[in-house]
């Protein structure tokens, strides 16, 4: 297989972004630094390569957010049956935040935690039929596409 100079070169380039922005722009989001204890890690359920586009208030594009998240069941909750929804879990996260920008109020490159936490809460009860069966989120890493405001 042949490539032509333009596909090498949108492959190159595709190929440097990717691998600069997990190294540039991630932040630790841990609370402050505390690793989850062995309790919490086996009653949640992980969502990695989460990405919530950030819009205005006329719906124009300004940003991607790139999240990694931790959902907490709740006490007396069958956490294996909501990991193995954990792919419906996702896509209602992500038809969320396609309604609802979750960035700080005239910032495009910050994520609001609690608004975020409680939309992408309800979607993931609203898959799961039940109103207490994840009960917290908690975002453990957090990067935006965007360098300058």
């Amino acid at each position: 297989m042949r490539l032509s100079r333009r596909e090498l070169l949108t492959a190159v380039s595709v190929a440097a972004v990717m691998a600069a922005l997990p190294v540039a722009f991630a932040q630790d989001h841990a609370a402050a630094g505390a690793a989850p204890d062995e309790a919490e890690v086996a009653r949640s359920i992980e969502l990695g390569g989460l990405v919530f586009p950030i819009f205005d208030a006329n719906m124009k594009l300004k940003n991607y957010l790139f999240i990694s998240a931790r959902m907490l069941a709740g006490p007396d909750k069958d956490v294996w049956k909501y990991r193995e929804q954990q792919h419906f879990i996702r896509d209602a996260i992500i038809r969320a935040s396609h309604k609802v920008s979750f960035n700080v109020a005239g910032n495009y490159k910050k994520l609001d935690e609690k608004l975020a936490a409680a939309e992408c809460l309800k979607a993931a009860n609203a898959v799961l039929g039940d109103k207490d069966a994840l009960i917290t989120m908690t975002f453990t890493q957090i990067a935006s596409q965007l360098t300058a405001t």
